[in-house]
C-alpha cells in the first residue's frame, strides 16, 4: 500500500485512517478489497503522467488542455445532426445555478419546489406538443425513442416497428441497442424508404411494409436530413388503420411553426429537449422526453416518474407529488413495472421549463420563423456555388443537405479547412446515408447572422475555387 501522498481534503488518505480500515475489513492490500474481480480484467501498468500535487496547478493543467478544444466562443459552428447551437437566454442560466436545481438529480417527494417545477415543465411540454401526460426526462432522445419502440409492442402485442429511414441514424442506433437488452431482439425495426428528391417519406413503400405484425410506425419531424415532414397525418391514418401506433421524434424547438405531433394524430410523441435551455455537451442529445394523450392505457406504459397537483390538508394550498400513479414505475416495485428507470435526466427539466417559460408562445414562434428565415438564405446562398448542389426539394426547418460532389473536393476536405478558419462545418453524411457520399449537413439556427452564414459561404467558395 502507497503511503507516499495524503491530499488534505480527502481524511481516508492519511495512512493511519487507511490502515484502520484495511484492519477493520481484514484486508492485507488494497487488491484484496477487488477479489472478486479476475486478474485478466485488471491493469496495473498504467503509464501515467507524473502527479499534480496542488489544487491551482491542477486547474491551470486543464485550462491548457481545454483550450485546444473548438467551441462556440471560438468558432462558428454548422453541425447540428440532433444536437445544435442555440441561444439560451441568461435567466436560464441564472436559475440553473442555484442549487435547489443543481442538486435536482431525481427528485424527493418531501422536495415541494422541484415538484413544481416537474409539474410546470411537463405542463408547458404539454402544450407545445399538443399530449397531455409527460415523464422526468430520460438521458437523450436515443433512449426515448428506444422507449417508444417498446411501449408500441405492449400496447399493440406486436413486435415489429417501421421507422422512417430519414430518422436520426445516431439517435436510431442507440434505440436498436435498447432492443437487444431485453431478451435478444426485442423489437424488430423495419426501414420505410424516403424520397431521395423530396426527403418525404415513400408512402408507397409504407403502404407495403404495413401489416397485421406493425406494432408501430415511427416518422421523424422535421427529419434529420432537415425537411418538414408534411405528410404526416396521412401517415398516421395510415398507422392507425393497420392496428400500429403512431410514433413521432420531433424537435421541440420547431413547434413554434410546425403543428404540434397530437394535432396529427400522435399516440406518442418522443424526441430531445436540448434545444430547449440545454446547453451543447457530450455529443447528441441530452434529455429525452416522451409524451402521450390522457389516456391511462398509454400513460402506464411511461417507465418514468410522473407529478401531480393536487390539494393539501391545508385549504387553498396545492401540493406537488408523484401522485399520478407512482405503484407503476420500478420505484415502487421492479417485477411489476414497465420497465427498469434508472438514473433520470432530473436537472434538465429546470432548463427547459424556464426556457418554455421564458419564451412563451410568441416566443417560441419568433425563434422557428427566424431559424427558418435563416436556413432558407444559408439554402439559397449555397446553391450560388459553383460545382454545389442543395439536395431534397422538400421545405427545410434548420437544417438541409448539400452536395459537393461537382467540385472536386471531398467534404472531409472543406470541413479540414474550414476548421482552420475557424469554423465547424457541417456533418459529412458519407457512410452514414446510402448515396449520400460526399454530402454535408448543414445546420442553421437562431444564433446564425447573415453575416456569419456570409462569412461560411466565402470560407466555402475560396476552399473549393
Amino acid at each position: 500500500m502507497n503511503n507516499s501522498s495524503v491530499y488534505p481534503y480527502i481524511p481516508n488518505t492519511a495512512p493511519e485512517t487507511k490502515k484502520a480500515m484495511m484492519e477493520r475489513i481484514s484486508a492485507e492490500t488494497e487488491r484484496d478489497i477487488f477479489d472478486v474481480i479476475p486478474d485478466r480484467l485488471l491493469y496495473d501498468d498504467f503509464d501515467f503522467p507524473e502527479a499534480i500535487p496542488d489544487e491551482y496547478t491542477l486547474k491551470k493543467h486543464t485550462e491548457r488542455i481545454l483550450s485546444k478544444n473548438a467551441n462556440l466562443g471560438t468558432h462558428l459552428c454548422f453541425i447540428g445532426a440532433g444536437c445544435a447551437p442555440h441561444f439560451i437566454p441568461a435567466t436560464v442560466d441564472e436559475l440553473m445555478k442555484r442549487g435547489e436545481f443543481v442538486t435536482a438529480y431525481t427528485s424527493d417527494l418531501g422536495d415541494q419546489g422541484r415538484g413544481q417545477l416537474q409539474f410546470e415543465y411537463q405542463s408547458l411540454m404539454g402544450e407545445l406538443l399538443d399530449m397531455d401526460v409527460a415523464t422526468f426526462p430520460q438521458y437523450d432522445g436515443g433512449s426515448s425513442l428506444g422507449h417508444a419502440m417498446r411501449m408500441c409492442k405492449r400496447l399493440t402485442g406486436r413486435n415489429k416497428v417501421l421507422v422512417a429511414a430519414s430518422i436520426n441514424s445516431f439517435a436510431l442506433d442507440i434505440a436498436k441497442n435498447y432492443q437487444n437488452q431485453i431478451d435478444g431482439d426485442y423489437c424488430e425495426i423495419v426501414l420505410v424508404k424516403y424520397d431521395p428528391d423530396t426527403g418525404l417519406l415513400d408512402i408507397k413503400d409504407l403502404e407495403a411494409k404495413l401489416d397485421e405484425e406493425t406494432a408501430g410506425v415511427i416518422i421523424e419531424n422535421p427529419t434529420f436530413l432537415g425537411t418538414i415532414e408534411v405528410n404526416g397525418r396521412k401517415i398516421g391514418e395510415m398507422a392507425k388503420a393497420a392496428g400500429a401506433e403512431f410514433v413521432v421524434y420531433a424537435d421541440p424547438i420547431s413547434l413554434g411553426v410546425i403543428e404540434a405531433p397530437g394535432s396529427y394524430g400522435a399516440t406518442i410523441a418522443c424526441g430531445d429537449i436540448h434545444s430547449l435551455g440545454i446547453h451543447m455537451g457530450a455529443g447528441s442529445g441530452v434529455g429525452g422526453y416522451v409524451m402521450v394523450k390522457d389516456d391511462y392505457r398509454y400513460a402506464k406504459e411511461l417507465k418514468d416518474m410522473m407529478y401531480a397537483a393536487s390539494p393539501t390538508s391545508v385549504e387553498g394550498e396545492i401540493g406537488f407529488s408523484f401522485e399520478a400513479s407512482f405503484d407503476r414505475t420500478s420505484y415502487e416495485i421492479r417485477e411489476k413495472c414497465a420497465e427498469f428507470t434508472g438514473t433520470s435526466a432530473g436537472m434538465h427539466t429546470a432548463a427547459a421549463g424556464v426556457y418554455l417559460a421564458t419564451m412563451g408562445p410568441e416566443g417560441m414562434k419568433d425563434v422557428g420563423e427566424l431559424i427558418m428565415h435563416r436556413c432558407a438564405y444559408a439554402k439559397k446562398k449555397f446553391s450560388q456555388l459553383k460545382g454545389v448542389e442543395v439536395k431534397l426539394s422538400g421545405v427545410s426547418f434548420k437544417e438541409f443537405v448539400v452536395d459537393f460532389s461537382g467540385t472536386g473536393k471531398t467534404v472531409k476536405e472543406i470541413n479540414e479547412k474550414l476548421l482552420k478558419k475557424n469554423i465547424i462545418g457541417g456533418l459529412d453524411l458519407s457512410g452514414i446515408y446510402n448515396g449520400m457520399e460526399n454530402h454535408m449537413l448543414v445546420c442553421v439556427t437562431e444564433i446564425h447572422s447573415r453575416e456569419d452564414i456570409d462569412c461560411l459561404i466565402d470560407a466555402v467558395a475560396d476552399i473549393i475555387d
